[in-house]
């Protein structure tokens, strides 16, 4: 099977940019941003926090600056509407819910729903609903953290009359104040878990947790079991998150960035004066399918997937085993090598150059040290290519980063349009960064995606 023989029949977005395919898109080509002042209203009862921003003063000690109380939360979100049946919401957390809506629109958006559940073979020759084993789910995932709230019950059981934590408590106070089924809400696998009860997929079925490429390698190994011919129809989703308070507090291994005079405007990849990245939650699926299924079910392709590839060549902090958010030149998060290495690959997958592709979408994400490495690469391999950066809208998403941008490069490539960058005159030279929506000159789009350890993935999609 070519990789042309891949189709994407089906996309659903859950973003701060809006709900769905139609109003993603519209909010991406008009440079709409999801990055607003967080306030009790917009927050909500999910524990997003405001954080604070420290930074070296000029004699060396440390200085708080203001809170950084940004982010790029999604708003209009009502699970309710898309989970069912609802007593499933108890056992799922926000990333499971946005990531089973997203699903849920993708599957309506390729016109499967009348399809699914699907059924065993005997029983669909008649129905006409699709087999059981002949669809599948590939999810990206990552570390879903607990509400703090969720446990502080059991860690008041735990108090001394002394005002301090006796942790041999713990055990029994937790047995008596934590709901039974409390980690089934937190497990990295659950969303293609549910997915695929819900669809009654029989077929592939696999959760990849490689941070902000977790994604793309989804629809990586999803399209190979297409190519395999063990399945006609794949769910390729990701969900992630940044806001939540368990994981603002426990890991900092990027720089945060204050607000902007132009709240909107704070999530500046690329940019020469930019700082940090800006919190954002998100989720994104695409349905892949065969074009022989897709032609046989009378369902129209979005867009085609046309090469991809994977590759990992250490960064150099992880290659010395340093981990910091610092944002000097040294840092060492991001590699431009594995950049490079993807995008060749994708490349010479689809048997395409450098001069073939019409668009990249970029995965700079504010941190001045990543995205030095991403300009390296876009630099070498795709010279005075178009460049658009979609996390400036949507502000960094953790494990669904990746995703997101592939999203943003099919509908890109089905628009024949590229998105804008509202701060393109403030980035270097050495990138074609897009300033105002323009048309595209060549079919073809490439998606990046990139890890501050190394790892690096390029998709190329071209529209059907």
């Amino acid at each position: 099977m070519n990789r042309s023989d891949i189709v994407i029949t089906g996309v659903g977005v859950v973003s701060s940019i809006g709900l769905g395919r139609e109003a993603f898109t519209e909010s991406l080509l008009n440079g709409d941003s999801g990055v607003i002042e967080l306030v009790d209203s917009t927050v909500g009862d999910r524990n997003a926090t405001a954080r604070y921003k420290f930074v070296q003063g000029s004699s060396g000690d440390t200085e708080q600056e203001s809170p950084v109380e940004i982010g790029a939360p999604i708003t209009d979100f009502d699970p309710k509407l898309f989970v069912k049946p609802r007593k499933a919401l108890k056992v799922m957390c926000r990333e499971i819910q946005t990531s089973f809506a997203a699903s849920q629109m993708a599957i309506e958006d390729a016109g499967l729903s009348s399809l699914l559940p699907a059924e065993p073979a005997d029983q669909a020759k008649v129905s006409g609903r699709i087999v059981v084993d002949r669809i599948g789910t590939v999810f990206g995932s990552e570390m879903l953290y607990g509400d703090p709230e969720e446990l502080a019950d059991a860690f008041a059981a735990c108090k001394t009359e002394e005002n301090e934590i006796d942790r041999s408590k713990f055990g029994n106070a937790a047995m008596r104040s934590i709901t039974p089924l409390w980690m089934l809400k937190y497990l990295p696998n659950m969303p293609a878990c549910h997915v695929g009860i819900a669809v009654n997929s029989h077929g592939p079925n696999n959760t990849l947790t490689v941070g902000d490429v977790s994604g793309p390698n989804a629809v990586l190994e999803a399209c190979g079991y297409l190519r395999r011919g063990i399945a006609d129809i794949m769910v390729a989703a990701a969900a992630g998150s940044r806001m939540n308070t368990t994981r603002t507090m426990f890991t900092e291994d990027q720089p945060l960035t204050g607000a902007s005079e132009q709240v909107e405007r704070s999530s500046r990849p690329h940019a020469k004066d930019a700082k940090g990245i800006v919190r954002g939650e998100g989720a994104a699926c695409v349905i892949l399918e065969t074009a022989e299924s897709a032609e046989q079910g009378n369902r129209k392709p979005i867009a085609k997937v046309v090469g991809m590839a994977s590759r990992f060549v250490p960064s150099a902090a992880f290659a010395e085993g340093r981990f910091t958010s610092s944002s000097e030149e040294n840092a060492g998060r991001g590699s431009a090598a594995a950049i490079e290495a993807a995008i060749a690959g994708a490349l010479s997958d689809a048997g395409l150059t450098a001069d073939d592709i019409g668009l990249v979408v970029g995965h700079g994400m504010g941190d001045p040290v990543i995205d030095a490495q991403e300009a390296e690469a876009i630099a070498k391999a795709l010279p005075g290519i178009p460049v658009t950066l979609p996390i400036g809208l949507l502000g960094h998403t953790g494990a669904a980063t990746g995703m997101l941008g592939l999203t943003a490069a099919v509908v890109a490539a089905q628009q024949g349009t590229a998105p804008p960058v509202a701060h393109a005159s403030d980035c270097p030279d050495t990138l074609n960064i897009v300033e105002k929506s323009v048309p595209l000159k060549r079919p073809h789009v490439i998606a990046l995606s990139h890890t501050s350890h190394g790892s690096a993935t390029a998709v190329i999609v071209s529209a059907t």
